[in-house]
């Protein structure tokens, strides 16, 4: 009975998924739509342009260095866009030291399926294991990490690059309002507990009307990035001179975006 079951299940998952590509083919998408319609949602709102790219800056003996891109929320946005997409997450490994989270996403009417793996350490510079609340968080992380990667596998960079630029240059808006949009961001991150001297230090400026439009746009990534996961805070801002490239390679590496 149980082998009849299993046989009957398998049979209708694969029947479903046959009506699903079939559809998918008789009703192509249209990339311009799609353009359209991502960069709809990701400027809907101030609090959705800004959860749409990441910042991450770091110290270093030739300067400071910057890596941004796509967020885990435009890519939830690409995919929604986008149409005929099987896309999924999942834990595949915990071994005590690190966890393992697994993305795939699978484009229907092109037949194109990619995956993605993230790895992400669970212990304390002292060799603890994280405690079972943090290996969740760890874990959640990871997982959003590695479905981002995975759709922006599938989906068109050239398409997602249109959209990740009109949620920029919504998010930080125009030279005219420059001026609120400074103190919003500063008092966002004193919530946080980062203090504004912390900032300034950081970037070599005497004051937050030091700050342009360019200086903005990181910012309000590098607040992504701490929300996201990629970042702490404790790490964020940090006059602690990197001396050698890598902790940004892994950070490149873990988001796919050499």
């Amino acid at each position: 009975m149980n082998e009849l079951m299993i046989s009957d299940t398998g049979i209708l998952a694969r029947a479903e998924l046959d009506t699903q590509i079939t559809t998918a083919k008789a009703y192509p998408r249209n990339q311009i739509k799609f353009v359209e319609s991502a960069i709809e949602l990701a400027t809907l709102d101030q609090e959705t342009a800004e959860s749409c790219f990441y910042c991450l800056v770091r110290n270093g003996k030739d300067g400071k260095s910057e890596i941004k891109g796509p967020s885990i929320r435009l890519a939830e946005i690409a995919a929604s866009c986008w149409g005929n997409i099987h896309a999924a997450t999942r834990i595949v490994e915990n071994n005590g030291k690190f966890i393992t989270a697994q993305g795939v996403a699978w484009d229907l009417e092109k037949n194109v399926k990619m995956s993605a793996e993230v790895k992400r350490k669970i212990t304390t510079k002292d060799g603890r294991t994280y405690s079972e609340d943090m290996q969740g968080v760890t874990g959640n992380a990871a997982a959003a990490i590695a479905l981002r990667n995975a759709i922006l596998k599938v989906v068109p960079r050239a398409l997602i690059d249109r959209v990740y630029e009109a949620a920029v240059k919504f998010a930080v808006g125009d030279q005219k309002k420059i001026e609120t949009k400074r103190k919003e961001i500063f008092d966002r991150f004193s919530k946080m507990g980062i203090e504004t001297q912390r900032i300034l230090s950081f970037y070599g400026k005497a004051s937050i009307d030091e700050f342009d439009i360019s200086d903005l746009g990181e910012l309000i990534g590098i607040g992504t990035s701490i929300k996201d996961g990629l970042l702490k805070i404790d790490r964020a801002f940090s006059m602690e001179e990197v001396e050698d490239n890598s902790t940004e390679e892994k950070i490149k590496s873990l988001l796919g975006d050499k």
